[in-house]
């Protein structure tokens, strides 16, 4: 039976200055940044499962609160059904006939909704309703919460992020900071709460 050597530590970096942290920094009484001394508070991010369980939370409250508001605007198009179809197949197949700027302009009172939702709660809260369920929050790297120029990057870029076969929001499973790709632009981090 062969013996597993242990991980070594994650590198840390401060968050105003970006200097590399060394280990024995969570251990001190007051915690500071050697080179800039800004004072440090030791958090929990906000892992890929627990980001992933908020997110359904908040696409149950978007689909019965945004969905009926995109459904009529649907019906009052003209165009063509998205996925018509008498089988499963045959709406398959129409789905991918369909080019990507009808999908976006029938998405769009949708995306819309959902993105003041998001704003609105990042913003003024830090949260949604699903972090909040599940005890996450957005902070900026001072663990404020965001500004409404973060907060309006944020949006965009998590919107964004889910229209490339979600892989902006997917690289938090590879990330050592576990920041998503709307995490880098915004200059966020989802931590859990202290308490």
């Amino acid at each position: 039976m062969a013996l597993r050597r242990p991980r070594p530590p994650k590198p840390s970096y401060c968050p105003a200055c970006d200097a590399a942290l060394s280990g024995d920094v969570a251990n001190a009484e007051d915690p500071r940044c050697a080179a800039c001394e800004t004072p440090l508070l030791p958090v929990k991010v906000g892992g890929l499962w627990r980001r992933v369980g908020a997110t359904a939370v908040d696409a149950v409250i978007l689909l019965f609160t945004a969905g009926p508001l995109a459904w009529i605007v649907a019906s009052m198009s003209e165009a063509p059904a998205l996925l018509g179809g008498k089988t499963a197949l045959e709406m398959l197949l129409r789905a991918f006939e369909v080019d990507f700027t009808t999908w976006l302009a029938r998405a769009a009172p949708l995306l819309v909704m959902a993105g003041v939702y998001l704003g609105l709660f990042w913003h003024l809260s830090g949260r949604t309703p699903g972090q909040k369920l599940l005890k996450i929050r957005v902070v900026d790297a001072m663990g404020a919460r965001p500004s409404i120029a973060r907060t309006a990057v944020r949006v965009l870029a998590t919107l964004a992020g889910g229209t490339v076969g979600l892989l902006g929001w997917l690289w938090i499973a590879v990330d050592l900071e576990k920041r998503a790709w709307h995490d880098w632009l915004a200059g966020t981090y989802v931590v859990r709460d202290a308490k």
